[in-house]
């Protein structure tokens, strides 16, 4: 028996994504279009102090609460049940100093008349940091349908048979074979979508470890089961973390200072 490959690649994820000055007017545009709406739902779901604490402190506390070591102990002599409840105590008289402030950003100005100045504003005030965090973080991986497809769209639309993922690759990227669906019949719509969202995330996870050995291994093995789990077992092998010579697998590497994604799939017969 021997393994027969269907498609290798290896996709780069670039240092960084120029970000096309329409998507910095459309995310603004949208919030600021959407602020009264926003608002007015905000209200309907937190309309008074009671439900602020049932639905928003009591939740945040419990979140908070297995962060601290039951060991740990302040400066102070605090304990960490000293802790939790002080914690719990600021969140549940914090309703009406969160409601004044939301509703000074969405008042309308006396003066010129625009509902939710406030929150405009600073919508407008960051676009340029919100550029540039988008750039450096998710279009890394999406990339955009101006200036073409990054890492997870070229991969997913491999990985279910799509040829457009041939035209979407770039002069760095190197690619074998063409683009081939491991999924069962009729779920590569369900593939795509979900293996898409999970190398943004898992790249994205990887990117902000600042590329550890223990992250990269870890986002990996999820992507093996995940995609083990969705294949057909008569279209590919199972998918391994560890990139091997005749192993199914669709792992992150880092290389130097290259950051990619590396997969193979083939089919032993």
């Amino acid at each position: 028996m021997a393994f027969e490959k269907k498609f290798e690649a290896k996709l780069y994820v670039p240092d960084t994504w120029e970000v096309a000055a329409d998507m910095v007017a459309r995310w603004a545009g949208n919030l600021k279009n959407a602020a009264e709406v926003m608002n007015d739902r905000r209200q309907a779901k937190i309309p008074d102090d009671g439900t602020f604490i049932n639905v928003m402190a009591a939740r945040a506390n419990e979140d908070f609460r297995p962060f601290v070591n039951p060991a740990y102990v302040t400066k102070g002599g605090r304990s960490d049940e000293d802790v939790k409840n002080t914690h719990k105590a600021n969140i549940v008289t914090a309703f009406n100093r969160w409601n004044d402030k939301i509703n000074r950003a969405f008042a309308t100005d006396p003066v010129s008349g625009v509902i939710a100045k406030g929150f405009k504003d600073q919508v407008d005030a960051s676009k340029d940091r919100w550029a540039l965090q988008v750039g450096a973080k998710t279009l890394r991986l999406t990339g955009d349908k101006i200036r073409g497809r990054s890492v997870a769209p070229i991969a997913a639309f491999f990985l279910t048979g799509d040829r457009k993922a041939i035209g979407w690759l770039r002069p760095s990227d190197e690619a074998a074979g063409t683009p081939y669906s491991i999924a069962r019949y009729g779920d590569e719509p369900s593939l795509r979508a979900l293996i898409q969202q999970r190398l943004v995330q898992g790249g994205m996870m990887v990117i902000n470890s600042e590329y550890t050995d223990a992250v990269i291994l870890r986002q990996n093995t999820i992507n093996a089961d995940i995609l083990t789990g969705m294949r057909d077992p008569a279209r590919c092998d199972v998918f391994v973390s560890t990139p091997a010579p005749d192993k199914c697998f669709c792992a992150w590497v880092r290389d130097g200072n290259l950051f990619f994604l590396h997969i193979q799939v083939g089919l032993t017969v």
